[in-house]
């Protein structure tokens, strides 16, 4: 079951006609060369701001994983890319991806990484306060809270340079974004742009498709009327979560668990204790040491003090890399909040063995 099949009832569609929607085929080096005819696709809205459609995988990421509010509006059509589909927004691209873990079937596409190829790095080492071992740098102090607080490491992923100054301006990039200081404050560039224009793919607005109801951010999605009945259940095998309201499922996404010896522990638990915003201090009952500040929708389950919370220090998501609780990006660990209640069950089940 899908994540977008359990939550169709609660958005608010337009009646679809049968008309087929275009998509076009793309190269990253060549460009746009023909466009095909898919079969209707019911999945699929406008974005009038932009003049583009987002459809299927796609869409349902856009629409738990921030919006316009992270990699903004679309500004091409779907491209097809050999068996896959990639799309530009604003800020950013995606990719569906058959080989992902993770649920939905779509991951960002490190356009940051690709700009930051272009320049000439500073290698000199920066004493700054958050340092990231996948990519042997750190956020600079002047967007550290907003990194932080917008969706860390999986959001815009890890800072792939130092900070530097250039025409009166600090800069930093990302794998997936690029950040700039101004009198204004912390700008996002818009590097999805950039990367369309460097390729050649004509961001011209397109006709809205009949099939396409127009999307209005006050209807999309209409909040979720769940009874009491809830319950989490983490696989320590597929590293998900999924959250069902009365058997049924209602939210699914990729977590990351306890790296050995530090393990999440299989069993039946409730949530016993829940802070939205608290500092995550070892206590001596893991093997990795930590004193994390400013961690959100922080639940816990266990005895050992394992619960669910939102992790912006890496984007290890689909295997396990904590000290034993179960990381969530933002937007998940938001919903979760949300969602679940003191004395909800959580169920841990354990990997299935192989054969």
């Amino acid at each position: 079951m899908t994540q977008w099949a359990s939550r169709q009832s609660r958005r608010r569609f337009m009646a679809l006609a049968s008309t087929g929607f275009v998509i076009a085929r793309f190269d990253p080096f060549l460009g746009i060369d023909t466009e095909l005819v898919q079969e209707p696709d019911l999945t699929a809205i406008y974005i009038a701001e932009t003049g583009h459609h987002i459809t299927g995988p796609i869409l349902n990421w856009w629409l738990q994983y921030g919006r316009d509010s992270t990699i903004g509006w679309p500004i091409t059509e779907p491209l097809a890319h050999g068996t896959e589909t990639v799309q530009y927004f604003e800020r950013g691209a995606l990719r569906t991806d058959v080989s992902t873990a993770d649920p939905l079937g779509v991951v960002p596409v490190n356009l940051g990484t690709s700009w930051a190829l272009r320049l000439k790095p500073d290698d000199v080492p920066h004493d700054y306060k958050w340092w990231f071992p996948q990519s042997q740098r750190g956020v600079h102090p002047a967007f550290w809270d907003s990194y932080r607080e917008r969706g860390g490491a999986f959001t815009y992923g890890y800072p792939i340079l130092w900070g530097n100054e250039s025409g009166g301006r600090l800069r930093q990039p990302f794998s997936r974004s690029v950040w700039t200081e101004t009198s204004q404050g912390v700008v996002e560039e818009p590097i999805g742009r950039w990367a369309a224009a460097a390729h050649g793919i004509s961001t011209n607005p397109t006709q809205q498709s009949r099939q396409a109801p127009r999307y209005e951010a006050n209807y999309w999605p209409i909040p979720g009327q769940y009874g009491s009945e809830r319950r989490a259940e983490v696989d320590l095998g597929r590293q998900t979560a999924s959250f069902f309201a009365s058997d049924t499922l209602v939210y699914q996404a990729l977590i990351s668990t306890g790296r050995p010896p530090d393990f999440t522990p299989a069993g039946e638990y409730r949530i016993f204790s829940r802070h939205e915003r608290t500092r995550l201090v070892s206590n001596g009952s893991t093997f990795k040491t930590y004193n994390i500040p400013d961690v959100l929708h922080v639940q816990y389950f266990t005895k050992r003090w394992i619960g669910f919370h939102y992790a912006y220090w890496h984007d290890e998501f689909g295997r396990v890399w904590s000290a034993g609780c179960v990381n969530m990006r933002l937007d998940d660990a938001r919903w979760a909040w949300d969602f679940c209640r003191y004395g909800m069950r959580v169920i841990v089940r354990p990997p299935v063995p192989a054969g």
